[in-house]
């Protein structure tokens, strides 16, 4: 039963990284005060955007389960299944966090705003 809640984890923990890292290698890369650059690349690659924003969901989608994670065991330290695997798994997260916020801060601050919200959000709907 562990192994493959470890498994599920870790497939989790890649849909996270990898989908918000290549979200933010998706994403056009023009200048802030540009809307004009900005609407010929929506325009002309419609779909590369489309990807990019399903990934950019679907990455901070599993990262509020990491946060939900964190607040499950904060809550409930001493009936949690899995305490030590779940907490590595929130620190895997987090030091994955900390390499996408040096890749690009500004996306991923957004990216832990919106797992943050949501995932407490999701809290609730356990018990």
């Amino acid at each position: 039963m562990l192994a493959i809640w470890i498994y599920k984890r870790f497939l989790l923990l890649i849909a996270a990284y990898g989908g918000v890292l290549v979200a933010l290698s998706l994403f056009p890369r023009v200048p802030v005060w540009s809307l004009s650059s900005f609407l010929g690349e929506v325009l002309f690659s419609p779909l590369k955007l489309l990807f990019a924003v399903f990934l950019f969901i679907v990455g901070f989608l599993a990262y509020s389960l990491f946060v939900r994670d964190v607040i499950i065991i904060w809550k409930t330290s001493y009936s949690v299944p899995f305490h030590i695997p779940r907490m590595f798994f929130v620190v895997a997260a987090f030091l994955t966090w900390i390499h996408l916020f040096f890749y690009n801060g500004i996306a991923a601050f957004i990216v832990l705003g919106l797992a943050l919200w949501y995932g407490i959000m999701d809290v609730g709907l356990i018990r």
